[in-house]
């Protein structure tokens, strides 16, 4: 009777990471520049000419724009990046992917790139993501918010999209000076109907129970949060969860009329702002929102360290 044989392989090691933001950047354009010229009719050969870059900004070199300064914020090796994730609902095009796009304007590593649509609430959707990424292992990751006024599909009502511009993005990484992602929770629902109080019953249970969850995992009570930065497009729906929260006003961050035109790209212009302007500071937490059509939300806890900050 033979013995079987003895395996002496060596066991995979798991690597875990404490990640957090090491830089956020932003790039706001002045009203001045153009935004690129949209083409329709007999001149839209296909939907890769529906935006013209060369004429003006648009989603790829908005985006572009704020990967550069968080890039500079970070002071990390480009070489430590291992994810680059792009969140927003108005591509230039399907494909290449803004994502890559970036990648290559700024001849990055060439590791997983990808976009994400998840209406307003794509940036924290896509931070969720990386945040995941970071903690299987990988060293570096970019996360990008970009929004323009170029659709490549007009919706009813709209005639020509809304009026967007801005683009935010941090650099996650694993140094101590980066602070610590405490927690993220994404989801949504296939319904998007809404009740005379704002949220409907079953949408406000599931974003209601993220936020919750979120803080469950991330070893906090709202109590302890020292700023929320709130969906910036949504603001009644924010004052009703406000109220039903027992948040404080004076620790609630919501002014959407600085910052709903930059809609997904909302949330890390707003947490740039916050701590440039003292309201987030070292070893302060802040709870980020969103919430968007569908509906979906996404939340995202953080204890805030020595990120940098950097506008293009």
């Amino acid at each position: 009777m033979t013995s079987a044989p003895v395996s002496h392989r060596a066991p995979v090691e798991q690597r875990t990471t404490r990640a957090g933001i090491a830089g956020v950047g932003i790039y706001r354009p002045p009203a001045s520049v153009p935004d690129s010229v949209r083409l329709t009719g007999p001149d839209c050969l296909g939907v890769s000419y529906r935006v013209q870059a060369k004429s003006g900004l648009n989603t790829a070199s908005l985006a572009a724009g704020a990967a550069r300064a968080a890039m500079k914020a970070s002071n990390i090796d480009p070489s430590t990046l291992e994810l680059i994730v792009a969140g927003t609902t108005t591509p230039d095009v399907l494909w290449p992917t803004t994502a890559c796009l970036v990648q290559s304007e700024l001849n990055l590593p060439m590791v997983a790139s990808f976009d994400l649509y998840a209406a307003q609430a794509s940036l924290l959707t896509a931070f969720h993501v990386a945040a995941k990424y970071m903690s299987g292992g990988a060293r570096g990751a970019l996360v990008i918010g970009a929004e323009t006024s170029n659709q490549l599909v007009d919706f009813p009502g709209q005639s020509g999209g809304r009026h967007a511009r801005g683009a935010s993005a941090v650099v996650l990484n694993a140094g101590d000076a980066a602070g610590e992602i405490l927690a993220t929770a994404a989801g949504g629902r296939a319904s998007s109907e809404r009740s005379r109080g704002g949220l409907n019953g079953a949408a406000a249970a599931g974003f209601s129970d993220a936020v919750a969850d979120c803080l469950r995992r991330g070893g906090l009570s709202l109590g302890e949060i020292d700023l929320v930065i709130a969906e910036q497009t949504a603001p009644d729906l924010m004052r009703s969860w406000l109220r039903e929260s027992g948040v404080s006003t004076g620790s609630f961050l919501l002014d959407p009329e600085r910052y709903a035109d930059t809609f997904a790209a909302a949330p890390f212009a707003v947490l740039h702002d916050a701590v440039k302007e003292g309201r987030l500071r070292e070893g302060q937490t802040a709870l980020m929102l969103s919430y968007g059509s569908g509906p979906v939300w996404a939340v995202a806890c953080l204890r805030w360290g020595k990120g940098g900050l950097s506008e293009w």
